[in-house]
């Protein structure tokens, strides 16, 4: 005995093929969705920080050229994305539409809250300034990967008094088996993590509040 095998309906097989259309058209033009992971390290001294971050970047984009020719990340290509810092305890902290100075203004806040520091943008109350330089921050293609840099450099001083101390970091991170526009959140948000985690604020000690 032969069993045929079921076909869609003719009249169905146009609107799926649109739905299908219309999903992948929204996914390729969604933001990138970073998540950040802080490792607090020590516990400093507790205070408040004036927190400024700058984008240093000598090329302002955060798709890279090989990216663009692709087509990929496009929700992102205008250098927004949304951010979601997971906290230790399980809490979780999300923002939407974000620029990358706005992104790493918020990472770094988290993982100074976590080191028992306050961080705002302003003065009032501040031991110190800590100034956060955007050196690279990038998502791009190589070959058949995925490759994310960020290089971040911190200077930590107080207006008036002669004491300035810096740190830096940096990371890298690749995904291999580029398909469309997946894993490009992924390897930005290892990226992101490495490099604000790998920041030395113990420094901030020497500054009284």
């Amino acid at each position: 005995m032969t069993r045929g095998v079921a076909k869609p309906f003719p009249a169905l097989i146009p609107a799926l093929a649109l739905t299908m259309f219309l999903l992948a058209s929204c996914g390729g033009a969604s933001r990138l969705g970073l998540t950040y992971s802080p490792i607090p390290g020590a516990i400093l001294q507790r205070g408040t920080v004036q927190l400024v971050v700058r984008d240093a970047r000598p090329v302002k984009n955060l798709v890279g050229p090989e990216a663009m020719n692709r087509n990929l990340f496009k929700g992102s290509q205008d250098g927004l994305v949304d951010l979601k810092v997971s906290l230790p305890t399980g809490e979780t902290v999300a923002r939407s539409m974000l620029t990358v100075e706005s992104a790493v203004f918020e990472a770094v806040k988290e993982r100074l809250r976590l080191q028992g520091v306050t961080a705002q943008t302003g003065v009032s109350g501040a031991k110190a300034r800590v100034t956060v330089s955007i050196v690279d921050l990038s998502i791009d293609v190589q070959g058949s990967d995925l490759a994310s840099h960020i290089r971040l450099e911190a200077v930590m001083d107080r207006p008036g008094i002669d004491l300035v101390t810096r740190t830096w970091a940096e990371a890298d991170s690749s995904k291999m088996k580029l398909i469309g526009d997946m894993g490009g959140a992924q390897s930005l948000s290892e990226a992101l993590t490495m490099a604000v985690n790998r920041l030395d604020f113990s420094t901030l000690d020497r500054f009284q509040q």
